[in-house]
């Protein structure tokens, strides 16, 4: 997880603005240049980045379903062949023999 650090006005010395309700704000143009806030914030996606790269990687599905289709597909009335004709012809002309 990452660390959290507190980077105040004084640390990216950036000259405090005022804003409409008079309360002091930094501007972000400053404070997104300064060497210390994106150094933590590629830090941040690094470190992001390594956690989600060490998810598991998935496995290809390699099992053959071809014969459980074709017995599935003799089973079919006419109706649902029509069905399957319409909705999804290169899965039925692989069921039927064609390529």
């Amino acid at each position: 997880m990452i660390e959290q650090e507190n980077i105040t006005a004084e640390e990216t010395n950036a000259a405090p603005m005022s804003d409409a309700q008079g309360e002091q704000s930094e501007p972000a143009s400053d404070f997104l240049n300064n060497p210390a806030v994106t150094a933590y914030i590629e830090k941040a996606i690094q470190e992001g980045i390594q956690n989600a790269l060490k998810g598991i990687t998935p496995k290809a599905n390699t099992a053959d379903h071809t014969e459980q289709e074709k017995k599935n597909f003799e089973k079919m009335t006419y109706k649902e062949r029509l069905n399957l004709f319409n909705s999804n012809p290169h899965v039925y002309k692989k069921l039927v023999g064609g390529k």
